[in-house]
C-alpha cells in the first residue's frame, strides 16, 4: 500500500464518520483497500469538513490533515493551465504546469512532501558539548532544526556517515520556507547579494539563495548511503533537480488553504 494511504485507526474513523458512517463496522477491511481509501481522501466533503472545523487539530493527526491538502492540491493542479510566480510587485503566469503535474502525480514525491510538512508541526533543539583543543572544560552549542545555518554548522561538525538526516533537513527547511512561508523570505528583486543581511540572530536569505542551498543539500542527501537504505534516493534526487517546481504545490496550499491557519499547524519562525 502507498505510504500516504496508510491511516491510523483514529484518522480512518474520522474519515468514515464524515463520509460513510454505515461503514464503520467494516473499518478493518477498508483500511487495507487502497482504492476505497484514496477515493475517500479525494472526496470534497472531507476537505470541506477539515477546512471548516475550528477544532480539527484535536480530532485528526497532522498526517491526515496534510495528506488531504496535498491530494486536494494535486486535483487542483491537474485542472490548472499555468502557475503563478510573484516578485515584490507583480504576479506572473508561468507555463510550467506540465512539470508541476508530473511531480505532484509521483506518489513517492507526494508522500515525501506530506511527511516533510508533518515534520514542521514540531521542532527540536539539540545541545552539543565539545572540547576545544588547548582549552579547559566543555563548550556547548545549541542547534535548532528549523535554522539553515544551525544545520549547516551541525553537518560540518559531525562524521560523514551521520550527515544524511542533516543534509535532508537542510533541503527540507529551504523548500518549506519557500513553499509555505514565502513572505518570510527576501524577494528575488530585493537585493543582489551573495550573502544576505542579518535579521535578529539569523540571516535572512533571498529566494535564489534558499533555492541554491536546497538543491545542493538535497543532492548531497540523495547520494548518501542511508538514502538508498530508506528508499529516499529517488525522491531526493528529483527534488534537487526540480526544486523550484516543488515549490508550486506548496505555494498553492499556503495561499488557498492555509492562508489564515499556518501559525496553528506549524512551528513559529520567530
Amino acid at each position: 500500500m502507498r505510504e500516504y494511504l496508510r491511516l491510523s485507526n483514529n484518522d480512518l474513523m474520522f474519515v468514515l464518520e464524515t463520509l460513510s458512517p454505515e461503514l464503520k463496522s467494516r473499518m478493518d477491511t477498508i483500511k487495507d483497500d487502497e482504492e476505497i481509501i484514496l477515493g475517500m481522501l479525494e472526496d470534497s466533503r472531507l476537505f470541506s469538513r477539515i477546512m471548516n472545523d475550528d477544532e480539527i487539530m484535536l480530532k485528526i493527526s497532522p498526517k491526515l490533515f496534510f495528506t488531504v491538502l496535498m491530494i486536494k492540491a494535486r486535483i487542483d493542479l491537474n485542472r490548472e493551465v499555468y502557475t503563478i510566480e510573484r516578485d515584490r510587485h507583480h504576479k506572473i503566469p508561468v507555463f510550467d504546469i506540465e512539470k508541476v503535474r508530473e511531480l505532484i502525480n509521483d506518489d513517492d514525491i507526494l508522500n515525501y512532501l506530506i511527511d516533510m510538512l508533518v515534520s514542521f508541526t514540531r521542532t527540536e533543539s539539540q545541545t552539543i558539548y565539545y572540547v576545544v583543543k588547548g582549552r579547559r572544560g566543555l563548550r556547548k552549542i545549541k542547534f535548532s532544526d528549523i535554522d539553515v545555518f544551525d544545520m549547516i554548522r551541525l553537518a560540518d561538525m559531525i562524521e560523514e556517515e551521520m550527515r544524511f538526516p542533516v543534509y535532508k533537513r537542510i533541503g527540507d527547511i529551504c523548500l518549506w520556507l519557500l513553499g509555505i512561508f514565502p513572505e518570510y523570505v527576501m524577494s528575488r528583486s530585493f537585493i543582489p547579494s551573495n550573502l544576505s543581511i542579518r535579521v535578529g540572530f539569523r540571516y535572512k536569505l533571498t529566494f535564489e539563495e534558499y533555492e541554491e542551498i536546497g538543491r545542493t543539500f538535497y543532492k548531497l542527501a540523495s547520494n548518501a548511503y542511508d538514502a538508498k537504505i530508506f528508499g529516499l534516493d529517488k525522491p531526493l534526487s528529483i527534488l534537487s533537480e526540480e526544486f523550484t517546481i516543488a515549490e508550486k504545490p506548496l505555494n498553492l496550499i499556503s495561499e488557498r488553504y492555509l492562508v489564515f491557519r499556518k501559525d496553528k499547524w506549524f512551528i513559529s519562525l520567530n
